[in-house]
């Protein structure tokens, strides 16, 4: 499948690779179909990018590249709506932000992908230990240690 994205142009994309998030992502409920693309070899960070919306695209890295110590609960219910059956069924990322030279992560609303079924989901955590924007690095290192980010 050819998708059209403002960041790579047109990207060829094996329907294997596609995600399906029934409810969307919070503030973009309607677009449910993305896939990941690799930002560049080597690096922690991918795009999460919207497949029907060009523009629309999110930088996700694995948390626990950068965490180590990050933990979340998944609810019966989200397990439930994204059939996972054990631990291995599940991926997390959490969306990054770029702002104000550093770069930060959304530890309150990770994203758990089904990998085995290739349904994503985004849920919200009430836990008080994390926030919405979480230092992950300056900038400037994060150009220099994975290849311009931004």
């Amino acid at each position: 499948m050819l998708i059209d994205t403002t960041r790579f142009g047109q990207v060829k994309v094996d329907e294997d690779n596609l995600l399906t998030f029934t409810q969307g992502v919070l503030g973009f409920e309607t677009i449910q179909e993305y896939c990941l693309l690799e930002h560049k070899p080597g690096s922690p960070f991918l795009w999460l990018q919207a497949t029907v919306n060009p523009p629309l695209a999110f930088v996700v890295v694995d948390p626990f590249t950068f965490i180590t110590d990050y933990e979340l609960t998944i609810s019966d219910a989200d397990a439930g709506h994204l059939q996972l059956e054990g631990p291995e069924d599940v991926r997390i990322l959490t969306i990054v932000t770029i702002s104000g030279g550093e770069i930060s992560t959304n530890l309150v609303g990770p994203i758990l992908i089904n990998h085995r079924l290739r349904l994503g989901r985004q849920i919200v955590l009430s836990d008080s230990r994390y926030c919405t924007r979480h230092s992950l690095l300056p900038l400037a290192r994060a150009e220099s240690e994975y290849s311009e980010v931004a």
